[in-house]
């Protein structure tokens, strides 16, 4: 074991409070525990004073930032906040909109990639509807294979600056990017009583001023802190004579003076656990080096806490359901609508083009000289003249006015039928996308809730899944695996049919490959990938491989879109009798997150077999 020499006990206790400090801080960034799909959302509501050009503004100043960002002018229509699509420098953004009567939502999604193998995508949605206040939402999701730091891509000068133009309401209080400077006894009796409130759901960075600070020279530094937290955490900052009524209200270990940083989560009290609320010395930040890391800790720290109240929470609208919503508009009926009306409005007009040509034509125009000599002229219609004491003759024209006469009044019929049949078929349109969407939610929320408590059941040392019995025939795999690894494993509907004539004996065998799948292989694959998941499953039982297909690869459409299978677990190298020879065909899914078994039990034919 290597060791390390240091120059004083001062620097050693500095390097071990550090490795406290990050061992404590270092789940801020990581995915909550049961929750998979941990995304950082920040929301906030347009106060209802604000005036009518509010929204546009927060618009506006979303393409700024998106501007400034991709390094590149953005299209005129992305600044008539119509749908657009750009790439930049190393990011790609698309919008969407829904713009109806009684409510106008528009969004925008940035696909970052800051390295290879590296994704990070910033949804920002802006939300106008009648009856409730309008809404800015703003999450930030981590799709990279390889790890990468999401929190480096958080938009804080994005949402500092909007709350410099808008009034932003977030918990009902004012968003506010800059910090609070508490400097009579009102406020930190207001303080105080926020810091312990157990309803306080928004973290607290509190910032102490040493006693030999002179001319505001730490100024900048609680501006930068606060303009980096804005939307996750309320920065105060601390007087040396406020640090005393601090430590005299909830001790001297748990307050924060001479120029210390101190992070107090939600459920703060007299009674807390230091190492819950992490303290970080003046000492530790003699540079802006120090002054960045101390910056970051807090930032990861506020995402955590944030991650961890938005898992029980209820999500705002994302962009993927804004533009599902956008695309699936009833177009058909207003086509029809459409081509009525010009049938109405044009069918005169049309027939009058068609008598003007025979017009043209009766009076027999002889072409002109020297232009299409030897193309014979069209022969003209030649008429008697009408009787003397007779009208001229009109009866074409009057028969052809009074036929678009009558059919009139059978477009118009047409036409209110159509619309009574479209606003019909929309209404049944909307009920039936209502009832999908809510149970939708429903099956999320059930599979989240389920999630939630098997991360808490393996955090306490248990094992959620010890209880659930295997299938002991292949009646009961497919029931099995919707009930017990729900949203971690599925099954296509081949995999399904298949599993009816499954003549594999060794049912049970079967059922833990696939839970091995749904376990140690899935948090391998979110975890960006495990070699020890290749190869021999000692977990299961010897002879039992996870390799890849090589010639068995096939492709498979599932969920709306196509997938190649090119892994399998397989059992019995040496033979293909299907009782004995054991196969599970599957791929990946990056979207849900899951492992998709397209085909098994038996060994798959291909052009060699």
């Amino acid at each position: 074991m290597s060791r390390k020499s240091f120059k004083s006990f001062e620097e050693w206790g500095r390097r071990e409070q550090d490795r406290r400090l990050r061992a404590v801080t270092r789940p801020a960034t990581a995915p909550v525990a049961g929750v998979d799909d941990a995304r950082l959302q920040v929301q906030a509501e347009l106060a209802a004073n604000a005036g009518p050009s509010t929204v546009h503004e927060c618009r506006t100043t979303v393409l700024e930032w998106l501007q400034e960002m991709l390094a590149s002018r953005l299209p005129r229509k992305a600044w008539r906040i119509r749908p657009f699509s750009h790439a930049g420098e190393g990011a790609t953004c698309r919008a969407v909109r829904i713009r109806e009567a009684s409510r106008d939502h528009w969004a925008v999604q940035v696909e970052s990639t800051p390295g290879p193998e590296q994704e990070v995508t910033t949804e920002i949605v802006v939300a106008d509807a009648q009856g409730s206040p309008s809404s800015v939402g703003i999450s930030i999701r981590d799709r990279s294979v390889l790890p990468v730091d999401a929190l480096e891509r958080y938009p804080a000068d994005l949402i500092a600056t909007m709350a410099e133009r808008v009034p932003l309401l977030q918990g009902g209080r004012r968003l506010t990017h800059r910090p609070v400077v508490v400097e009579s006894d009102a406020t930190m009796n207001a303080f105080i009583k926020m810091l312990v409130d157990p309803g306080r759901d928004m973290p607290f960075a509190v910032v102490s001023v040493p006693p030999d600070e002179q001319d505001g020279a730490l100024q900048a530094q609680w501006d930068a802190l606060a303009r980096f937290l804005t939307g996750l955490a309320v920065t105060w900052v601390l007087p040396s004579a406020m640090t005393y009524r601090l430590s005299d209200t909830v001790g001297k270990p748990l307050s924060v003076f001479l120029g210390a940083w101190r992070f107090y989560r939600p459920g703060f009290d007299a009674g807390a656990s230091r190492s819950d609320h992490p303290l970080i010395l003046r000492n530790r930040m003699i540079d802006d080096r120090g002054v960045r890391a101390a910056m970051a800790q807090f930032l990861g720290m506020a995402a955590d806490e944030r991650m961890r109240r938005d898992a029980d929470g209820e999500e705002f609208p994302d962009f993927d359901a804004v533009a599902r919503e956008s695309a699936s508009i009833v177009r058909g009926p207003a086509r029809l609508v459409s081509f009525l009306r010009n049938s109405i409005l044009g069918g005169a007009g049309s027939r009058a083009r068609q008598g003007y040509s025979a017009t043209g034509q009766d009076q027999g125009q002889a072409p002109v000289e020297g232009q299409g000599a030897e193309i014979a002229p069209t022969p003209a219609l030649v008429r008697e003249p009408p009787p003397a004491g007779l009208a001229a003759p009109a009866v074409d024209r009057g028969t052809r006015a009074g036929g678009s006469r009558r059919e009139a009044p059978l477009l118009r019929r047409k036409l209110r039928a159509a619309r009574e049949t479209a606003r019909a078929r929309a209404s049944r349109y909307e009920q039936a996308k209502e009832r999908t969407e809510k149970a939708e939610r429903e099956r999320d929320e059930a599979v989240r809730r389920a999630e939630q408590l098997a991360g808490l059941v393996r955090s306490m040392g248990g094992n959620p899944d010890a209880t659930v019995p295997f299938p002991t025939t292949w009646d009961e795999f497919a029931p099995w695996c919707d009930e017990s690894l729900a949203g971690r494993v599925a099954l296509t509907g081949s995999a399904r049919r298949e599993l009816g004539g499954a003549e594999f004996r060794d049912v049970g065998l079967a059922a833990r490959c696939v839970g091995w799948l749904s376990g140690k292989y899935r948090k391998g694959r979110l975890k960006g990938g495990n070699p020890q998941l290749h190869g021999r499953i000692d977990d299961i039982e010897d002879g039992v491989f996870n390799v890849p297909c090589g010639g068995d690869s096939f492709e498979c459409t599932w969920d709306g879109r196509t997938h190649t299978v090119d892994w399998h677990i397989k059992r019995g190298a040496n033979t293909r009798d299907p009782r004995r020879c054991l196969r599970i065909y599957y791929f990946w899914d990056e979207r849900t997150r899951q492992v998709v078994v397209a085909s098994m039990p038996a060994h798959r034919r291909n052009a060699q077999s």
